[in-house]
């Protein structure tokens, strides 16, 4: 089923209403099904954690990253957007857009932004089982890069990190970033745009 671009582009307008803030070791009631809210910093109390600056080099570059951290101590895009100067939830989106969401509970509404905008590469946790995965991106990104082992996040402070607490994987959104994912030399499994079949959930069995 197909989705009008002005009607997904007025729903997440609308879910990003209100302005997005960073959590900082916050906890959140959202259900574990519905999003990412149950996510947990890796390490001490930050939501924000850095892609790997060989990762990005690999995936070449890109023209905004509206999810970015004040004094990240390497450049993801041409032009980032960070709190609270600017709010890339509602901001404009243009280019080749690099998304690496905060951790909290917004990540469905990065993953409605990045559908809408159809053009760019997301790394997100691969909670697969989620309604944010089921409704919000298998339908829309058009491939996935299942990675091989787990990303070693960095702090804003640029020191790296433990690896993640979950598999990661690689969206891309647009023709131009399929073949950036396979051309790009990291390991995985590059799945094509899923076919969503209608019936009955796991949960119910």
């Amino acid at each position: 089923m197909s989705i009008n671009d002005a009607s997904l582009t007025s729903l997440i307008l609308s879910a990003a209403s209100e302005p997005y803030v960073f959590h900082s070791g916050s906890s959140s009631t959202t259900s574990n099904v519905s999003g990412f809210g149950f996510e947990k910093p890796i390490e001490g109390n930050t939501n924000d954690w850095l892609t790997p600056p060989t990762l990005l080099e690999m995936l070449g570059t890109f023209d905004l990253d509206p999810c970015g951290c004040a004094g990240m101590p390497w450049r993801t895009a041409t032009t980032t957007y960070f709190l609270p100067e600017h709010d890339g939830l509602v901001e404009l989106w243009f280019g080749r857009v690099w998304c690496n969401p905060p951790y909290g509970p917004n990540v469905e509404d990065w993953a409605r932004r990045m559908a809408a905008h159809a053009n760019g590469i997301m790394l997100i946790f691969a909670r697969t089982e989620t309604n944010t995965w089921q409704q919000n991106i298998f339908p829309f990104a058009d491939a996935t890069l299942f990675l091989s082992g787990r990303v070693h996040f960095y702090r804003p402070s640029g020191e790296r990190g433990k690896s993640g607490t979950a598999p990661s994987a690689l969206l891309a959104f647009g023709q131009n970033n399929v073949d950036a994912l396979r051309d790009a030399g990291i390991a995985g499994a590059l799945c094509l745009k899923a076919e969503m079949l209608l019936g009955i959930k796991a949960s119910q069995f």
